[in-house]
Formats: C-alpha cells, sequence, structure tokens
C-alpha cells in the first residue's frame, strides 16, 4: 500500500527552487528581511564578530531568556540551507524549544553562504563565532560551556567545528547537537529512498556539495578535508558527545547512522534516534505533524538531559529525579529506533 505524500507544498516548493545557482539566489532574497524578525519573550542582540582573517564582520544574532541570565550554557547554533542559502532567523522556533527546555543563550552567525564563496568560508566564519564565545561568555551570561547545534547543513558545520576544536583544543565543546546533517558528499553513500517520500532530494545534495567544494575541486584537490566533509574524517575518536536525529525518509539517514557507528566505535558518546516516515526538516517545516510534535518533544527532552549531563553550570538531578533522562540519557551506544 503506498503512504500518503505528507509533504507540505511550501516544503516541496522551496526544495524546487533549491535545486538551481537562480533558485538559490532567489531562495537567498529573505535574509535581508529576516534580519528585522524578532524572537518574541526575550532579549534580542546582533553583534558583528570579526573573521580572524581580518576581512570584515559576521552578522550574528544573540538570544537570552529575560531576566539575569547568568551562567548559563551557550548554544552557537549554525542555519540550514544547504551551505548556499539561509539565515540564522529561521530557526526561531528551535531557539525557543531549546530556551524553553533548558536556560540557555543561543548564538546565531550568518555565516558566508556558498553561492557567495565557496569553503573554508563558512567553516571559518562559524569557528570565528565560536572561538568568539569562549572570548565572550562571561559578558554574554554565560558559565563557559559551548554547545554546538545545527539542521542539515548546519549540522555538518556544527560537526566540523567540533573537529576543529578537538585538534587545535582552542575551545572546549560539552556536546554537539547536529540534526540531519550534511556530512557526506559521496553520492554512493546515499540510499535510493521513494522520491515521492522526499524532500531534500540527489538533485539538492549533488548541487549544494557542488558549490561548497568548488574551489577544492577546480584545484583538484583529491584529499578533500574533514573540516569540509565530516564523514571523510577517519580518527572519530576525542569528540564530544553527540545528540541527534535523522529520518528513515531522508538520503542523510545512511551516512549519519554510519558516521554515529564509527563515532561510538572510537569511545564516543552519542544519544541517536532515526524516526520512521520522517522526511528532511519535517519537524521545522511541518511542526504541526503528530511525527514532528513527538521530533521535538524528544528534541528537547534530550537537550535537557545532555545540558544536565555533560555542563558543568547548575545542578545534576539524578536519573530518578530527572523525567527526560529515562528516555534519552546519554549512553555508549546507539539508540536507535524506526
Amino acid at each position: 500500500m503506498a503512504q500518503p505524500d505528507i509533504r507540505p507544498a511550501s516544503q516541496k516548493f522551496a526544495m524546487a527552487l533549491v535545486r538551481s545557482q537562480t533558485g538559490l539566489r532567489l531562495s537567498r532574497m529573505g535574509a535581508k528581511k529576516g534580519a528585522k524578525q524578532v524572537l518574541d519573550g526575550c532579549v534580542n542582540e546582533t553583534v558583528e564578530v570579526p573573521r580572524s582573517n581580518g576581512q570584515g564582520t559576521i552578522r550574528t544574532r544573540v538570544y537570552k531568556p529575560k531576566g539575569d541570565a547568568r551562567d548559563l550554557p551557550i548554544v552557537v547554533s549554525f542555519h540550514g540551507g544547504g551551505f548556499a542559502t539561509g539565515w540564522p532567523e529561521r530557526h526561531h522556533a528551535f531557539y525557543r524549544r531549546l530556551m524553553e527546555s533548558r536556560p540557555c543563550i543561543v548564538v546565531a552567525p550568518a555565516y558566508t553562504v556558498s553561492i557567495d564563496a565557496p569553503f573554508p568560508a563558512a567553516h571559518d566564519d562559524c569557528y570565528d563565532t565560536v572561538l568568539w564565545v569562549r572570548e565572550h561568555a562571561a559578558k554574554l551570561g554565560g558559565s563557559g560551556d559551548i554547545i554546538l547545534a545545527g539542521n542539515s547543513s548546519g549540522g555538518g558545520l556544527a560537526l566540523s567545528c567540533a573537529l576543529r576544536a578537538r585538534d587545535c583544543g582552542d575551545a572546549k565543546i560539552a556536546f554537539v547537537m547536529p540534526l540531519y546533517p550534511m556530512i557526506d558528499d559521496r553520492s554512493s553513500n546515499w540510499p535510493q529512498l521513494d522520491k515521492k517520500l522526499l524532500t531534500w532530494n540527489v538533485t539538492n545534495s549533488v548541487l549544494s556539495w557542488h558549490l561548497y567544494l568548488k574551489d577544492i575541486r577546480a584545484r583538484k584537490r583529491y584529499e578533500i578535508p574533514a573540516y569540509a566533509v565530516p564523514a571523510r574524517a577517519a580518527d572519530l575518536s576525542g569528540l564530544p558527545p553527540l545528540l541527534g536525529f535523522v529520518g528513515n525518509h531522508d538520503i542523510i539517514f545512511a551516512e549519519y547512522q554510519h558516521f554515529v557507528d564509527r563515532l561510538i566505535a572510537a569511545g564516543g558518546t552519542a544519544v541517536f534516534k532515526v524516526f520512521a516516515e520522517t522526511f528532511h526538516a519535517m519537524e521545522d517545516s511541518a511542526p504541526n505533524l503528530p511525527r514532528s510534535r513527538e521530533i521535538n518533544q524528544w528534541v528537547s527532552d534530550s537537550f535537557s538531559a545532555m545540558v544536565d549531563t555533560f555542563c558543568t553550570g547548575g545542578p545534576k538531578p539524578s536519573p530518578a529525579s530527572n523525567p527526560a533522562s529515562a528516555n534519552a540519557a546519554p549512553v555508549r551506544g546507539s539508540v536507535s529506533a524506526v
């Protein structure tokens, strides 16, 4: 029996739009309007983070709980958009859920997208933001605990920054939160799925990786660095604990499952779940669907448990007193369900 098509028309249109460079530029036109949006119920700030190469600044949004924000974990969140489009304000609902789950500060950079400049521009912008947060944590009201988060390409950037922080030792990451991240440019690792069940498909991925890696490929560099494509990292040991999920109707499913398996084999810690009948960015584009509500609740509960376990500030509830722990306690293993 054929499964019903539950993909929202707006999501199908958006995904069709970003299958060409012209469409990507049209999509990107929303960034200017988005920059003026405000997340209600919290303190909204905009800062300019200087680039380490001296080439200008990165427009960065900061969201804080109202009141006296002190000793809170800081979530550095990278937006999705296939590396090529998107802007921080598109994820206000996600930021709100995090702040409601556990009081925290969210810092979200408007990094350089690939239609403007390929790798390493986005990665460097994101890592410069991580280092800026490290230096300004106390002024922001943070405890010093830094969490890296992102969805889709933003999840890939979160993992690439976690790899760099591990290698350089200049930023301590409490945990990383990549949601259905883009981490592998090799199409041989993308499963064959029913096109009618997909939003993000092979055409989207091929174009996104082409734009992001075009400078590397143009110079015929065959050793693609892990900071560009995290799945190519030879060694996953020493990475921070991971929290993430993916849907089984997502071509990213196999590459993420494999990455998590490798992380665990290297001695890492992960809370990871595969959601059935779930397409790419479903909880973001169709938040009122029953499955989306289930996903968002799971993410909120799991985020709370990870903060309580891996962040230094604030009390640590025991598993018996923490309602999230029973379903989302961090483990050395893969918590998968389809």
